[in-house]
């Protein structure tokens, strides 16, 4: 018997059969788009990262640049910036002129001298070689003082012959002519005692005992005038120093205190070294009752530095 025909009677069930299988063929077209621009994006940050961490000095590019075979090569620290005070200290330093502020006090050479001028006050071990300790002589008497000062002339090699003298509330001065140099001028010192008398002093250190001021009276001005003074005949009196500052400080009742700050420089053994600056402060005290001086050396701070084509800048030791 001929089989017949299936009635149509499914077209709801063939559509609903195809429907599927339209949407998963765009579904997956979709996905693939997906995950192409997901490559693409991915590719690119990858790029990015790379190119950033070249330039960040990374593993990646030192170990290509520099052939390390552990594929690090971490960077030194940049120094730190100096601070202000430090910079300036510094340049003062590097420049080497002017080594003391505008209202330091002065000691110009006599007027009309073409020649060099040295200047000392004479001292303990200059009349009685071998002291036990090194001190500035005093004394009121002027023909004492100008024996000492003859003592000290003739133990040079060349004899210097006396032109002048001078005397003041606080010393005396004898300005003598070297007769190998007749341009130059040998100024000899000697404290007056009833204005400084050093006999207690050590000048092999520049703390302690600083003498008695006889002096009276005696104000924050005088103790400036002095405290300047003396410097003038330290070793802070010299190149690779300067003075950055001079001014009263506190002090205990009965005292008045004045403080020098400066700055040393102490240069690198070679050029490509550090150079070592050392902030110092410099002070005396002075009792106004006594007349006890007293002076103290400290060691503020400490920093490294280094100047090249004329910058000055922070260096890493």
């Amino acid at each position: 018997m001929p089989r017949l025909a299936r009635p149509f009677i499914g077209s709801d069930m063939s559509y609903a059969r195809k429907r599927p299988r339209h949407r998963a063929v765009a579904l997956d077209t979709r996905q693939s788009a997906l995950r192409r621009a997901a490559g693409a994006w991915l590719v690119a940050a990858l790029i990015v990262a790379y190119v950033m961490l070249a330039a960040c000095g990374g593993s990646a590019s030192s170990s290509a640049g520099s052939g390390a075979s552990s594929g690090s090569n971490p960077q030194a620290p940049s120094p730190a910036l100096l601070t202000a005070a430090q910079q300036s200290a510094a340049e003062k330093l590097y420049a080497g002129t002017p080594r003391t502020p505008a209202d330091f006090l002065a000691d110009p050479p006599p007027a009309g001298v073409t020649g060099a001028v040295s200047t000392l006050h004479l001292k303990s071990t200059d009349t009685t070689p071998g002291a036990a300790q090194r001190f500035e002589l005093c004394s009121d008497d002027s023909a004492q003082a100008l024996a000492w000062s003859e003592v000290k002339t003739t133990a040079l090699a060349s004899y210097a012959d006396l032109t002048e003298q001078n005397v003041s509330t606080r010393l005396f001065e004898f300005v003598r002519v070297p007769r190998n140099d007749v341009n130059a001028r040998l100024r000899h010192r000697v404290f007056r005692c009833s204005y400084l008398d050093r006999s207690g002093t050590d000048l092999a250190s520049d703390s302690g005992a600083a003498g008695m001021v006889n002096l009276r009276p005696m104000d924050a001005g005088a103790l400036k005038d002095l405290g300047e003074y003396l410097w003038q005949f330290t070793l802070y009196n010299n190149a690779d120093h300067v003075v950055l500052a001079s001014a009263p400080v506190g002090a205990a009742t009965n005292e008045i205190a004045h403080a020098i700050d400066m700055a040393r420089l102490t240069r690198g053994a070679t050029a490509n070294d550090c150079d070592r600056i050392d902030l110092l402060r410099w002070t005396h005290t002075l009792n106004t009752s006594t007349g006890a001086l007293r002076r103290q050396l400290e060691t503020l701070s400490s920093f490294t530095s280094r100047r090249a084509n004329g910058v000055v800048a922070s260096c890493t030791p």
